[in-house]
């Protein structure tokens, strides 16, 4: 499919972006149980389906066919590895004692229909991008080498680049975004239609998808250097009370169980949970996302960094140490 402008990615500019319901973590231990997902699915003879539409996935098991329908007598259009990646197109359809789905996969860029297991084993599985992460520039087939990485903020550099529903290029858009604005790389970069994909969070409309960081010409997404975003000297993020905090200050945790995060977004992974009194360094912030203003903080008792929010409307769960 032809590009319509670089960042397009072969979307008609008046296409209608579809909304998304999206999940949110909680920032405390109570609150670390995600909102309800849909009602799993079982078919007859498999175990309870893991897998939905947009998922990128890793084969485990060895040799698992991909074919031309969701039957087993169905011509084998191959057959993919333990560790291939796929991203689920559709499905569950349950055939024949199985869990169909139609999937990509990336490693040939082939479209076909693979069994997710049977009673006894999962032949597919959700990829964590995490695991997967490389030591190292990555440079994606038809790219440049990649400059971002999980827990960046960054900004877009081409307007009009979509933000999707899935890593592809033929994925649906959710919206397109504008140069100037900023989003938090959530996972990636991901291989996939000659392109490094990114799962992000865009903070201007609080909406989290996938975008392509560029092609072998331009980025479309770059980071953005420390000390780079301009914040008014008081800063008080939306839904929050004003900002005491700045760069280089100690600081101590008021409020048990605070969770330090990947990323500044409330579905970010947790990286541990911090109990009243410990102490931070101060590294970088406030940035406003999710309604919290975050901070890039080190946690001193376990020399871990990562991002915390400062509080809420009614409370601080940080405090600068007097």
């Amino acid at each position: 499919m032809a590009l319509l402008g670089s960042a397009l990615l072969g979307i008609s500019l008046s296409a209608q972006a579809e909304s998304i319901t999206t999940t949110q973590f909680g920032l405390f231990q109570g609150d670390l149980t995600p909102t309800p997902e849909p009602t799993p699915i079982r078919c007859r003879g498999t175990q309870v389906s893991r897998l939905l539409p947009d998922d990128v996935a890793r084969i485990s098991s060895d040799l698992v066919a991909l074919k031309r329908e969701p039957r087993r007598t169905a011509t084998n259009l191959d057959l993919m590895r333990t560790g291939d990646e796929i991203i689920i197109l559709e499905g569950p359809l349950c055939a024949e004692n199985l869990a169909w789905y139609k999937v990509l996969w990336l490693k040939k860029n082939l479209e076909g229909w693979a069994a997710e297991g049977d009673a006894r084993e999962y032949w597919m599985e959700a990829l964590v991008l995490d695991e997967t992460a490389q030591e190292g520039p990555i440079q994606c087939s038809g790219t440049q080498v990649s400059r971002l990485k999980p827990g960046n903020i960054a900004r877009i550099s081409s307007d009009l680049t979509a933000i999707k529903r899935s890593p592809r290029r033929t994925a649906t858009n959710l919206d397109l975004m504008r140069t100037g604005d900023e989003v938090v790389i959530l996972e990636g970069p991901l291989c996939a239609d000659n392109l490094a994909w990114y799962r992000l969070l865009w903070t201007r409309k609080n909406l989290e998808g996938w975008a392509a960081e560029g092609d072998a010409r331009e980025y479309w997404i770059e980071p953005m250097a420390e000390g780079s975003a301009e914040e008014p000297k008081d800063v008080n993020c939306r839904g929050t009370q004003p900002s005491r905090l700045k760069p280089n200050d100690q600081a101590r945790v008021i409020s048990d169980l605070t969770a330090i995060k990947r990323s500044p977004s409330r579905r970010s992974i947790n990286l541990d949970l911090m109990r009243t009194g410990d102490e931070l360094v101060i590294l970088e912030g406030p940035f406003c996302a999710d309604n919290l203003a975050w901070y890039k903080v080190l946690w001193l008792k376990k020399n871990l960094e990562g991002w915390a929010a400062e509080g809420d409307a009614r409370e601080y769960w940080l405090e600068p140490r007097r």
